[in-house]
C-alpha cells in the first residue's frame, strides 16, 4: 500500500473522521490489506461504535498473529469492552501488559471496564498506575473538562437543514422555535412521504461542546449531535402532532440541559424522568440509539468547518426498561426492544407492550459481564428462554424452534424440561434473548442450532440430546 493513502487514513483518523476513514479502507481489494490497515480498520469501526463488525474482522487474522502483538491485543480488548465482554476484554487487557507492562492503552481499558462495572477498588488502584505512565492521558478520558459550549453558525445551520431535506424530503416543517437569544434551536415536523412512511420529528441547533474528546495528537473534537424522534404513518395528521407534543417539550428541556447543566447526549445514554412523560402517555424516560435511516445513510452531514453532525434517534422507554439497561448494558436492552417490537422499536408509540416487565427483579445466573461471543451466527438471533435456564442456571432440556414471530426472531425456545403448564402460562417466566446469550449458558445446544424450523430435542439421562416429536415438545 502507497505511502499516499496510509497518509491520507492517518490524516483521517487523527480529525476523528472514523466512518469516512473505514470506508476508504473497506475499499481496497483483499490482496491489497495488510495487518496494519486491518487493525486500522477495526479501531475505526470501534470508535463508531460497531464493535461486531470490528471483532469478526480482528477474529478472521488471529491465527496470523503472534502471542506478542500488543496492537492487535489492544484492538481486540477494546473491540470486547464495547460489547460489555468485560471479563474477554479484562483478559486480553492482562494480555496485552504481559507484552509490555507500561502499556497505557491496556491501563486505561482496564480503568474504563471497572469504572462501567462499579469495581471502585481495581479502578483506583489501575487509575494509580495509569497516572504514573502518562498522567494526562488518564486526564483527557477521567478528568474534569473545561468544556466550552459552541453553537452553529448561520452558514452551518444551512448546512443541516438541508441536508435534513435531502434525506427526509422538502416537506420540513419549523413547528417550534426556542427564543434565539437564549438557544438557537428549531425543530422541525415532516410528514410521510414516497420515501418514508412515518413522521419524522428533528432537532435543529443544539449545538455541542468543545473538548468532549481528544486525539492522542491533542486535537480537540466538536461532537456536534441532533435528535430525531419517529412516529408511524398510519397516525392520521392530529394524532401525530399529540403525539408530537410531549416530544418536541423533551427535545427544549435537552437543549436546555446542554446549556444550563453541561450536559450531553450519546448512544446508549438513558434519561430518566422518575414520572410519565407526559399524563397521556406511560413511558418513564428515554434512550438514544443511532437514527433510523440516517445510521444507514452512506452521505454524512459535514459542515464546512469538517465537522460531522450525529443524529440519535430518541426512543421512549418504560422504568423496567431503563433499570434493565442499567442492569444488563444498552445492546441487551436494543435486542430486546428489537425483538419484540421490529422496526416499530425505533417509533414513538402512544402504547405498546412493556417488553422487560417482571425482568427487573431477577437475578441472572450470568452477570452480563460473563456473557462472551461464542457463537458464530448468521440471521436472526432473537430466541425464548425460561427462567429455569437463565435465573435458576438449569441446564437446557428441551429445544424447539418454531415459525419465527418477527424478522429478528431465530424461531428457537428453551426449556429446562420440567416446567409445567401453570408456569409456562406466566409470561414473566420467559424472556427474550439472543442466541449467544443462552449458548453461554449451556454450550451444548450450538451444534443443533442450524437445524430447521419444525424440529425440536430433548436431553436424555446421559446428557445428549436426542430427536423428538416437534408437537410434542411441551
Amino acid at each position: 500500500m502507497d505511502n499516499e493513502f496510509m497518509y491520507e487514513i492517518e490524516n483521517l483518523m487523527n480529525d476523528g473522521q472514523f466512518e469516512q476513514a473505514a470506508e476508504k479502507i473497506s475499499q481496497l481489494d483483499e490482496d491489497e490489506m495488510n495487518e496494519e490497515l486491518t487493525l486500522m480498520l477495526a479501531h475505526c469501526l470501534s470508535q463508531c461504535a460497531r464493535y461486531r463488525e470490528a471483532l469478526d474482522i480482528l477474529t478472521e487474522i488471529e491465527d496470523d498473529v503472534t502471542d506478542d502483538d500488543l496492537s492487535y491485543y489492544i484492538e481486540l480488548a477494546g473491540a470486547n469492552f464495547g460489547l460489555h465482554h468485560y471479563r474477554t476484554a479484562i483478559k486480553q487487557a492482562d494480555h496485552c501488559l504481559e507484552i509490555d507492562e507500561n502499556c497505557i492503552e491496556a491501563w486505561l481499558l482496564l480503568c474504563l471496564i471497572y469504572q462501567e462495572t462499579g469495581d471502585d477498588e481495581k479502578f483506583e488502584q489501575a487509575s494509580r498506575t495509569a497516572k504514573e505512565i502518562d498522567e494526562q492521558s488518564w486526564e483527557n478520558i477521567f478528568g474534569e473538562r473545561l468544556d466550552e459550549l459552541s453553537y452553529y453558525t448561520e452558514d452551518e445551520k444551512a448546512v443541516v437543514l438541508r441536508y435534513l431535506k435531502k434525506q427526509f424530503g422538502s416537506n420540513a416543517l419549523d413547528i417550534d422555535n426556542i427564543d434565539p437569544q437564549d438557544h438557537p434551536i428549531s425543530i422541525l415536523f415532516m410528514s410521510p412521504n414516497e420515501s418514508f412512511d412515518h413522521y419524522r420529528i428533528v432537532t435543529l441547533g443544539l449545538g455541542a461542546y468543545r473538548g468532549i474528546e481528544q486525539t492522542q495528537e491533542g486535537n480537540e473534537i466538536i461532537h456536534r449531535v441532533e435528535i430525531v424522534s419517529c412516529i408511524p404513518g398510519s397516525c392520521s395528521f392530529r394524532e401525530a402532532l399529540d403525539l408530537a407534543g410531549w416530544v418536541i417539550r423533551i427535545m427544549r428541556q435537552f437543549g436546555e440541559m446542554i446549556q444550563f447543566d453541561r450536559s450531553w447526549l450519546g448512544f446508549g445514554h438513558t434519561i430518566s424522568y422518575g414520572d410519565r412523560l407526559d399524563e397521556s402517555v406511560d413511558y418513564d424516560g428515554v434512550i438514544f440509539a443511532p437514527a433510523f435511516n440516517l445510521s444507514k445513510s452512506k452521505d454524512r452531514c459535514i459542515l464546512p468547518c469538517g465537522e460531522e453532525v450525529e443524529f440519535l434517534q430518541m426512543i421512549p422507554l418504560y422504568e423496567d426498561e431503563m433499570v434493565f439497561k442499567m442492569e444488563n448494558g444498552c445492546m441487551e436492552l436494543f435486542d430486546r426492544l428489537y425483538a419484540g417490537l421490529g422496526d416499530n422499536a425505533y417509533m414513538v408509540l402512544a402504547k405498546r407492550k412493556n417488553l422487560c416487565a417482571g425482568t427487573v427483579h431477577k437475578k441472572w445466573a450470568l452477570p452480563r459481564s460473563a456473557i462472551e461471543n461464542i457463537l458464530d451466527w448468521d440471521g436472526p438471533d432473537g430466541c425464548y428462554a425460561t427462567d429455569r435456564i437463565t435465573v435458576d442456571n438449569e441446564k437446557v432440556g428441551i429445544m424447539y424452534r418454531e415459525p419465527p414471530e418477527s424478522k429478528l426472531d431465530s424461531g428457537w425456545r428453551f426449556m429446562a424440561g420440567d416446567e409445567d403448564e401453570e408456569y409456562m402460562s406466566n409470561i414473566e417466566n420467559t424472556d427474550i434473548f439472543r442466541l449467544n446469550t443462552i449458548c453461554n449458558y449451556d454450550t451444548d445446544i450450538i451444534e443443533y442450532l442450524d437445524n430447521p424450523v419444525g424440529t425440536a430435542f430433548y436431553r436424555n439421562k446421559k446428557g445428549d440430546f436426542r430427536p423428538m416429536d416437534f408437537h410434542s415438545k411441551k
